[in-house]
């Protein structure tokens, strides 16, 4: 009776542990896609030094907007709107850093 008990016990736990391991490969799939917190900020800004072209950054920050702590998207907004501060501010050279980061470190959130 005892070694049915047991197979019984070891049959469940081996369950529930395939069955953690099915929900922690789908979480992993559908984070996969998620832009962090980091590159979300990034998207604002990218949106900020983009001004009238943000299109396509405003589509990616729509898509990744939800379910963000307050203070990350404090902070998204305010690099939004100290990089078109920047813009509005830049000089000739000012002018090809902001060219640059669009067509690097920008380029690359939305591929």
């Amino acid at each position: 009776m005892r070694i049915i008990t047991a197979a019984i016990i070891a049959a469940t736990a081996v369950s529930g542990l395939t069955a953690t391991a099915a929900t922690a490969a789908t979480a992993a799939f559908a984070a996969e896609g998620r832009l962090s917190d980091s590159q979300l900020i990034k998207a604002y800004r990218c949106a900020g030094l983009a001004g009238a072209d943000a299109d396509k950054f405003n589509a990616v920050i729509k898509a990744n907007k939800r379910g963000r702590a307050d203070f990350v998207l404090d902070k998204a907004l305010n690099a939004r709107n100290d990089a078109a501060r920047q813009v509005r501010s830049a000089r000739e050279g000012g002018k090809a850093e902001i060219a640059a980061e669009l067509a690097g470190v920008c380029a690359a959130l939305v591929a």
